[in-house]
């Protein structure tokens, strides 16, 4: 396969304060396409996770102080709407803390309720759980509120623990209905293999966060959540459109980031088979495949560290990527463009835009990004 690494142009950049669009833009070159790289808003605190409304406005989470913003196309960007009350971070210094408030999603029938979905790290007695809340949102456009706000679902006592990593943190909304949720493996790698436990894992659930009757039963002892196990930490997950395919980009160890199409019921194996190494260069596991595991559709050569999953479909802008996944990267500092053909990964592009990505969308004929930094960015990239 050829890795074909784009280039990009660099230009400065004039500083702005938050919520005000910047003139200057970068320009980003794909084998197909020239994108315009406009900053729409910047100044946001390690942003996470990205929603459009049906009015072209965007949700927006910051992870570190927990807070949800909303921003506009043309670089207006809000007070915080709603700040979690009791998210969990770490005391003292912690720089490799990832726990915070992590992905949003609008309800599918948004335009009829109005409900919003959000996943982040609550501070419990035993450390942190993955916590799924949802409200409403309301009120007037420029004084917009989350109301009524409920737990959907909170991590199980007994899988609590005070790590503050690897807690997955995507959602998406399957074509069943069904709310999948994705939690790491906690950075206690056997935890993934331990089929009773909430981690390492992606769950399904109801909108009100119940156990569906027809969830796939691994056996007697699996928790009931579970629609797969075996898993390190997905923070990449969508749909793929036409289908009801669910597929997924998994971070891996020391390399071994992988893409893995989830059937519900499999255990995709971390950390018995895996493509990567531990952090010491010890290999773990005994390679990609085991018998009773499902193995990687494609292991990436490099290291991505995949954030942010998002199908091209239906874009007459972007005609040239119709059914290619984009997904962000944070070590990668870009997109990776990936086309699946009878299964498996046929053509790779990466895409260098300089930042890590934390997060990855497509509306209106243009690829949304949001960067990880605590001067944090929405990018958008602009086909010509």
């Amino acid at each position: 396969m050829n890795l074909f690494r784009s280039l990009v142009a660099v230009t400065s950049l004039s500083l702005a304060t938050a919520g005000v669009a910047l003139a200057q833009e970068n320009v980003v070159e794909s084998q197909s396409y020239t994108f315009d790289v406009q900053t729409v808003v910047q100044g946001l605190e390690h942003p996470w996770g990205l929603a459009f409304l049906p009015d072209g406005r965007f949700l927006v989470t910051e992870r570190d102080p927990g807070t949800i913003r909303i921003g506009t196309a043309d670089g207006q960007l809000s007070d915080p709407i709603h700040r979690i009350e009791d998210l969990f971070q770490p005391k003292g210094p912690t720089p490799m803390s990832q726990a915070g408030l992590f992905d949003i999603r609008l309800h599918p029938d948004f335009e009829q309720n109005q409900l919003v979905y959000w996943v982040y790290s609550r501070v419990t007695e035993r450390g942190s759980a993955v916590a799924v809340q949802r409200a409403r949102l309301g009120g007037m456009v420029g004084r917009d509120q989350l109301t009524g706000v409920e737990d959907v679902w909170v991590m199980d006592e007994d899988w609590q623990n005070a790590s503050p990593v690897h807690y997955g943190g995507r959602m998406l909304w399957g074509a069943d209905g069904m709310l999948y949720l994705t939690i790491g493996d906690r950075y206690v790698m056997d935890r993934a293999q331990d089929l009773e436990d909430q981690a390492g894992a992606v769950l399904r659930m109801t909108e009100i966060g119940e156990v569906p009757p027809d969830n796939p039963r691994f056996d007697e002892d699996a928790n009931e959540y579970l629609f797969t196990g075996g898993h390190r930490n997905i923070q990449a997950i969508a749909v793929r459109p036409g289908t009801e395919e669910i597929w997924a980009v998994e971070h891996g160890p020391l390399g071994g980031d992988e893409i893995n199409h989830l059937i519900g019921g499999n255990n995709y194996g971390w950390p018995w088979i895996t493509g990567g190494d531990d952090y010491s260069g010890a290999p773990i596991g005994v390679g990609t495949e085991r018998e009773g595991m499902t193995s990687a559709i494609h292991i990436f050569e490099e290291t991505v560290a995949p954030s942010g999953l998002a199908f091209v479909h239906d874009e007459p802008a972007l005609q040239d990527w119709t059914g290619d996944m984009l997904v962000g990267g944070l070590v990668a500092e870009g997109i990776v463009r990936v086309r699946l053909g009878n299964g498996n990964v046929v053509d790779e592009e990466w895409m260098e835009v300089g930042r890590r990505i934390r997060d990855v969308e497509i509306h209106d004929g243009s690829v949304w990004l949001i960067t990880e930094h605590s001067d944090g960015e929405v990018l958008r990239l602009t086909p010509r």
